[in-house]
C-alpha cells in the first residue's frame, strides 16, 4: 500500500484525481491528505513521510521543481500532473520522472500507479536538479539527460551521446569513449527527448548525434561514418532532410 499525499492548488483537479485514486486505486494508494500550496505540500510531507506524491507543476507559491529543491530528505516516488508548459513537461522527461498530463484518466492514472509499485525507485536529489535547472532556463538544449537501466539511472551528458540504436523496446546507447547503456525506452521515446539537440534519426533503428558524424558517403546509397567508426545508413526517404541538416554542421 502506497502512502500517498496530492498536492495541487486547482481544486477541481484535486477533487477530481482523488475521486479517481478513491475509485479505482483502494486497494494500492492509501490517500493521507491534500495541501494546496507549495508551503502546504512541505509541511505534510514532512509530517507524514509518504511513499508517494502527485505534485502539480505550477502551484500558486512555487512550482512542484522548487517544492522539491526545499525538501530536506527527498525519500519518496514523484508523479508529476500538469495542464500545459511543455517545457516543464520536456524537464520531466529529461529526467526520467513520471508524470500525468491533465485531464488526468482513469487508465492513466492506474498505470502510474503501477510503475510506482512495480519500480519503488525513490526521486534522486540529480533529477531534482536537473529539472529545476531546466524548468529555470526553460531551455531546450539541457546539458544532461537521465537514463533509466537496468541497473538504475545513469546522468549523461548529451553532447557525449554518440549514437542510438534500437533494439526492439530497448535502445542501445553509445557515449564517447565506447561505453554503451541499454536503456529501457524504446527509439521513438530517446527522439522525443533529443529532439531539437542536434539529433536526426537517419534509418528506423538508428538515431545520430550530427556533432558525432566523421563523414558522409554519397556511395552505396548513402552513409555516415560516425566517431565511434560505426556505419550506419541513411534511408533513402530521410536523406533530403538529412542533407539539408547536415549542411549546417
Amino acid at each position: 500500500m502506497l502512502n500517498t499525499l496530492l498536492i495541487d492548488d486547482n481544486a477541481d483537479s484535486a477533487e477530481k484525481l482523488e475521486f479517481l485514486i478513491t475509485k479505482y486505486c483502494a486497494g494500492s494508494v492509501r490517500l493521507l491528505t491534500k495541501a494546496t500550496s507549495g508551503q502546504d505540500g512541505i509541511a505534510a510531507i514532512a509530517a507524514h513521510k509518504p511513499d508517494l506524491v502527485f505534485l502539480d507543476i505550477e502551484l500558486s507559491d512555487m512550482t512542484g521543481f522548487e517544492l522539491l529543491e526545499r525538501v530536506e530528505n527527498v525519500d519518496f516516488q514523484v508523479v508529476f500532473t500538469t495542464a500545459h508548459e511543455q517545457y516543464a513537461i520536456k524537464a520531466i522527461r529529461y529526467s526520467a520522472v513520471d508524470y500525468l498530463q491533465k485531464p488526468i484518466g482513469r487508465e492513466e492514472l492506474l498505470a502510474a500507479v503501477a510503475r510506482a509499485e512495480n519500480n519503488p525507485a525513490q526521486i534522486l536529489k540529480e533529477q531534482v536538479l536537473l529539472m529545476a535547472q531546466h524548468a529555470r532556463t526553460k531551455s531546450l538544449l539541457p546539458e544532461k539527460i537521465a537514463l533509466t537501466t537496468s541497473e538504475g539511472l545513469t546522468f549523461v551528458k548529451i553532447a557525449e551521446i554518440i549514437r542510438c540504436e534500437s533494439d526492439r523496446m530497448y535502445t542501445v546507447v553509445v557515449l564517447k569513449g565506447g561505453e554503451k547503456l541499454m536503456v529501457s525506452k524504446p527509439m521513438g521515446q530517446l527522439e522525443e527527448i533529443l529532439e531539437g539537440n542536434s539529433f536526426f534519426r537517419v534509418h528506423n533503428s538508428h538515431l545520430i548525434n550530427m556533432n558525432h558524424i566523421r563523414q558522409f558517403v554519397r556511395s552505396d546509397g548513402g552513409y555516415v561514418v560516425m566517431d565511434d567508426n560505426t556505419t550506419v545508413s541513411v534511408a533513402r526517404n530521410r536523406k533530403d532532410d538529412f542533407l539539408e541538416l547536415f549542411s549546417k554542421f
